[in-house]
C-alpha cells in the first residue's frame, strides 16, 4: 500500500512538473519591445517566413496567418503580397508590406546554426528570430528569440504551428495586438 501511495505521489510530481513546463514553452525566449513603442497596437498583419525554401516559407506564413485570423486579426502572408512568380528581393518585399494594408509586418527568420554560440550554447537546437516591424514608421516595434528544445524532425507544418502558438502568445503577452 505504501509503494501504491509512493508511485501515485511521484506521478503527481511529475504530471505537475510538465504541465509547468507546457505553459512556459509558449513564452518566448526572449522578447523586447522598444519603449518607444510600447503604446503601438496592431490589427492587420503580413507574415512571412524569410527562408530561401518557399515549401517551408509557404507553412510557416500560413500557420502564423491561421494563428492570427484564430485570435481574430487579420493576416496576409508574404508570398500571396508577393509572389514568388515575380521579382523577390528586399525592394520588393517592402513595396508589399507597404501596398498590403498591414498595420505591421512579421518577419521570422531561422538563427544562424552555424555560429559557434549556437552550436555550443544553444546546443545546436533550432531557433527563431522574430521581428515585428511597424509597416507606418517603418521600424521594428519588437524583436523575439524563440529557442526550441523540439527535434528538428517533427513535421515542418507542426513546427509551424508550434512557434505561431508562440508569436501569438507573445503578441498577446507584449499587448501588441489590438482588441476590439
Amino acid at each position: 500500500m505504501v509503494d501504491l501511495r509512493r508511485f501515485v505521489a511521484l506521478t503527481c510530481v511529475v504530471l505537475s512538473a510538465a504541465a509547468a513546463l507546457a505553459g512556459c514553452a509558449s513564452a518566448p525566449s526572449y522578447r523586447f519591445v522598444d519603449p518607444a513603442q510600447k503604446d503601438m497596437r496592431y490589427d492587420g498583419f503580413l507574415a512571412y517566413g524569410a527562408f530561401a525554401d518557399v515549401a517551408i516559407e509557404a507553412a510557416f506564413e500560413q500557420a502564423l496567418c491561421d494563428r492570427l485570423f484564430a485570435a481574430g486579426h487579420a493576416c496576409t502572408s508574404m508570398l500571396a503580397a508577393a509572389p514568388p512568380t515575380r521579382q523577390q528581393d528586399a525592394a520588393s518585399r517592402h513595396a508589399a508590406s507597404r501596398a498590403s494594408g498591414a498595420q505591421a509586418t512579421i518577419v521570422i527568420e531561422l538563427a544562424d546554426m552555424h555560429t559557434t554560440s549556437r552550436r555550443v550554447i544553444g546546443q545546436g537546437r533550432v531557433a527563431y528570430n522574430v521581428r515585428v516591424i511597424d509597416n507606418a514608421g517603418q521600424q521594428v516595434t519588437a524583436q523575439f528569440a524563440f529557442d526550441t528544445a523540439e527535434s528538428a524532425r517533427r513535421s515542418v507544418p507542426k513546427q509551424a504551428d508550434a512557434l505561431a502558438r508562440r508569436i501569438v502568445s507573445a503578441l498577446q503577452a507584449e499587448s501588441l495586438l489590438y482588441q476590439r
